[in-house]
């Protein structure tokens, strides 16, 4: 070869950087498997947890659909069409007929479409039936002087869903165009039906109809329902047994009650129907298919129901079959839309919980990756002082924590969907990509930060750090967002529904109280530092010098602590205000701890009878009678009658709004009598008198107080007057006990014990008065979640248990932080003479004053949110629901309250794990020896 040749270097192929980039992630890895193992186990929890969330949301909502409809009325479970019928129509063709009725079925399902999936053929209870006529046959039992009645019921299917037990099913010859209808038809009956009314096979019924001549049906057989429990026995409550039915009767006349029962009669038969000259219903009945459903559905099934009701599949339907009495009715629409306006209050509730939990997670994956970032300073350091380039450090950092964070975040996306499975996926996809990213992401761009811009190494500590032109504009931002939030959420309020921006006010709010601290946080660690400076000592100086030095990167960390407490202490104050509302609603709905009501008077010696119960203390006995609207207030009212001194005390042992007894004792038995007036009634009568009317007789009132509620009368406008002093203006009418004996008794519980409500309901069968009872543990009962409430309140809890569990990891990384310096700092101090019992003292007040910082900050911030949201949120739905109520429930004092437990004890808990962590510390540290800590060249 000549020497001046010269050789020049194969060039790198296309694929050296890539093949560099996988020898720098194998070494890594390598080198540190533990670093790498515990990123994927973070990001496979994170990556769970946050593909969960809108997993288990989907999944309590779809639980609570499929209740909401499963306990719903039979009718309000189904599609229900109805149609009428006119005897003068003069139609051509017998809207009665089986062909009719079979031709707007056909036409029904072709135009239903998904999501409002329905029951067909067999599922679906279709027929004709009449209203009652009475059947005068003698024989047939008897509940009064008035008949008993049938309907003639024509339903499809009863070949399929019924059992002979005796004689055969109906038959009837086919109608023949122009023929009269004829005036025999054959029925069954069911077992119970049979039974109750002595029926057999062969016996002949008569049922009055508007001619002279009754129509005749005879019964051929008895039949047992195969699944008395489908709709098509349940939707129409007289089809399985007779009923007991009793028709309107004038005031002072005793009751009539009669048997009720249905005949049920071929379909063909339905062309005699009309002789009876009653009304005549033709139904379509179509049970929703429930298995299927889901809460995202709701729309577009309302969507259908209204284009049913009165859009355009109303109209092709009525077009369709010709007939435009045919009408959607049925209450799923009510159904569905109580569930919607639940769901709808429910969901700001979880949204909370969600952004603040994931506030809290976002952070501790930049923990994660800016600590790693820290450890490895040096190390990036000398890579771009050798000629690394920026894009190529990232570029190997991302391959580094991507071997650990992809198959993390994977394995906890597809642990969600098969651990939790519905209908819906992209969400969680979605958070989960979101989650890899992050964790993948963190490393390198901390990173590519401190590479982009070296600087010289020095004090770094939030005692010497000064606050940045860009760390000026961060906080005035976040301080905007907050007031935005804030004031959008006290005037909109959570009605507006699931908005992130409202739903993040409280996690806002945290932020700003974060900035705050670490703004303030400095200046008293200087006011302390001095006069320690002084003592003979020198741990707590040296204790308080290191706790101004510690790391300005802490932002984080308090971030997420402040976060996660503010979210505790947010939800808390909910759930405590949802307790309180329901509590003090059931004390206002009974007025006792239990009530006695009586429909004329109690009699004279139940009082004490309940007095003997095991549990009742005080007893206190009233007269409410109710008044029609008239002058002057023209507003129903009760007028409640009382001894002022008994219901005074009762009132202030039950907690309701004092009751001034005083005015009572004070005022002589003359009109206008001092009362006690609701805030409506008080309103109209001002400060004018008025009549009201009692049993014993009228007497004029005036204004002696206001109270919103009263225990005698919940729930309603009330007139209270002193029984004393009405029997005194009216002494003759006072002697007779029907006009003055009480009505009502309010029992309370004794002290230390509560009422035995088996033997109160006891007591009360046993009266010789029509009375019933109502204890609050029952009507309490009665205020529980909802499956929509307890699902939402489950996932609240579930994400605050998570937060909590976050921010302990972001207070463990905090300390992870520092943890090399010091035990370099305590391995030194042990060698000029620092005993243990110093090493402890001198850990806990260096990092003690972060921790305090985050705990005082997050009692702080959370008793600060109660005041500052608390008039945007609208508990009512979330305590009492939207739907009716059997017991309209009085919800004063409804709002958020603070919960003690929820404020302090996540705050002593951050406490109590930094102190065990920082003792274990010191601990491990001491059991080394100094020469393992200390090495010649190290630096720190």
């Amino acid at each position: 070869m000549p020497d001046d040749e010269t050789v020049t270097p194969p060039a790198p192929g296309p694929d050296a950087g890539a093949r560099m980039d996988t020898s720098w992630v194998r070494v890594r890895l390598r080198s540190a498997p533990a670093a790498a193992l515990a990123t994927a186990a973070l990001v496979l929890a994170t990556a769970f947890l946050a593909a969960a969330l809108p997993r288990s949301v989907d999944r309590y909502q779809d639980h609570a659909l499929r209740e909401a409809i499963r306990h719903a009325k039979p009718l309000d479970r189904d599609v229900s069409l109805a149609g009428g019928f006119d005897a003068n129509a003069g139609d051509t063709v017998d809207p009665l007929g089986p062909d009719v009725i079979d031709d707007v079925e056909r036409i029904f399902q072709r135009l239903v479409r998904p999501p409002l999936t329905v029951g067909k053929g067999d599922r679906a209870v279709i027929g004709v039936r009449t209203a009652e006529a009475a059947v005068p046959d003698p024989g047939l039992p008897k509940l009064s002087v008035h008949l008993p009645a049938a309907s003639l019921v024509a339903q499809a299917g009863l070949d399929k869903h019924t059992r002979l037990a005796a004689g055969r099913l109906p038959h009837h010859a086919p109608d023949i165009s122009g023929a009269p209808a004829p005036q025999s038809v054959e029925a069954v009956v069911t077992e119970k039906t049979a039974k109750t009314l002595h029926l057999a096979v062969g016996r002949t019924l008569h049922l009055n109809s508007r001619s002279p001549i009754p129509l005749t049906v005879r019964v051929t057989g008895i039949v047992t329902p195969l699944d008395p429990a489908s709709p098509y026995w349940t939707d129409d409550v007289d089809l399985l047994a007779p009923m007991i039915s009793t028709p309107n009767t004038a005031p002072g006349e005793d009751p009539k009650p009669y048997w009720h029962f249905a005949l049920f009669v071929d379909r063909a038969a339905a062309h005699s129907m009309p002789l009876l000259g009653t009304t005549i219903d033709r139904y379509w009945h179509h049970p929703l298919i429930g298995d299927g459903l889901t809460a995202h559905d709701v729309s577009g099934m309302l969507k259908e129901l209204a284009s049913f009701d009165s859009g355009p599949d109303a109209v092709k339907l009525t077009s369709d079959a010709s007939d435009n009495t045919i009408h959607l009715t049925g209450g799923l629409g009510t159904v569905l839309q109580g569930y919607d306006a639940d769901r709808k209050a429910a969901q700001p509730l979880v949204l909370i919980a969600a952004v603040g939990v994931g506030t809290t997670a976002f952070a501790v994956l930049l923990m994660a990756g800016g600590l790693a970032a820290e450890r490895r300073r040096g190390e990036i350091a000398l890579l771009r002082s050798r000629g690394a380039g920026l894009r190529g450090i990232v570029r190997r950092l991302l391959g580094e924590t991507s071997a650990a964070a992809l198959p993390g975040g994977v394995l906890g996306t597809v642990l969600a969907l098969l651990v939790l499975p519905t209908q819906r996926y992209g969400q969680s996809v979605l958070l989960g990509a979101l989650v890899t990213a992050v964790a993948a992401l963190a490393l390198p761009l901390r990173a590519a930060v401190l590479a982009r811009r070296p600087r010289p190494a020095g004090r770094e500590d939030v005692a010497s750090a000064r606050p940045t032109r860009g760390r000026l504009v961060l906080e005035l931002t976040v301080t905007v967002l907050v007031v935005g939030a804030v004031v959008a959420l006290r005037h909109r309020g959570t009605d507006s529904g699931s908005d992130p921006y409202l739903a993040a006010a409280p996690v806002l709010v945290a932020i700003a109280a974060a900035l705050v601290l670490l703004r303030v946080y400095p200046l008293p660690l200087r006011l302390l530092a001095r006069p320690a400076s002084r003592l003979t000592g020198a741990v707590t100086h040296l204790g308080l010098a290191r706790a101004g030095r510690s790391p300005a990167t802490s932002q984080l960390p308090l971030l997420a602590l402040l976060v996660s407490l503010t979210v505790a202490s947010f939800g808390g104050s909910v759930l405590a205000g949802i307790d309180h509302g329901r509590d003090r609603a059931a004390t206002a709905t009974v007025g006792a701890d239990a009530r006695i009501d009586a429909r004329f008077s109690l009699s004279l010696q139940l009082p004490d009878e309940v007095e003997k119960v095991p549990g009742v203390g005080q007893v206190v006995t009233a007269r409410v009678e109710p008044n029609s609207p008239a002058a002057p207030f023209g507003l129903p009212y009760s007028l409640v009658i009382v001894d002022p001194a008994a219901y005074a005390k009762l009132t202030h042992d039950i907690g309701l709004p004092a009751f001034p007894a005083g005015l009572f004792g004070k005022a002589a038995a003359k009109e206008p009598l001092p009362a006690v007036l609701s805030p409506h009634l008080a309103a109209v009568l001002g400060d004018d008198t008025a009549s009201v009317q009692a049993a014993v007789g009228s007497v004029d009132i005036r204004r002696a107080a206001v109270l919103s509620t009263t225990p005698a009368a919940p729930g309603s406008d009330f007139v209270i007057v002193s029984s004393k002093q009405l029997a005194a203006l009216h002494p003759d009418m006072a002697a007779f006990s029907q006009y003055t004996g009480p009505n009502v008794l309010l029992a309370m519980d004794a002290p230390g014990t509560h009422i035995d409500g088996a033997a109160l309901h006891k007591v009360a069968r046993e009266s010789t008065a029509f009375v019933t009872v109502l204890l609050r543990d029952e009507q309490r009962a009665a205020l529980s979640d909802t499956p929509l409430q307890h699902g939402a309140r489950s996932i609240y809890l579930a994400a605050v248990a998570a937060g909590a569990l976050y921010s302990a990891l972001a207070l463990l990384l905090s300390l992870l932080q520092a943890a090399p310096q010091r035990a370099t700092l305590l391995a030194r101090l042990r060698t000029m003479g620092m005993t243990r019992r110093q090493s402890r003292r001198l850990v806990l007040l260096e990092m003690l004053p972060q921790a305090l910082l985050a705990a005082v900050g997050g009692v702080l911030v959370g008793l600060a949110v109660i005041p500052l949201l608390g008039p945007g949120v609208d508990l009512r739905a979330l305590t009492f629901g939207t739907g009716p109520q059997n017991l309209v429930p009085v919800d004063f004092g409804l709002g958020l309250r603070a919960d003690p437990w929820s404020l302090a004890l996540p705050s002593v808990g951050l406490l109590i794990l930094a102190c065990a962590v920082l003792l274990i510390q010191v601990w491990v540290s001491g059991r080394r020896r100094e020469s393992t800590e200390l090495r010649v060249g190290d630096r720190v």
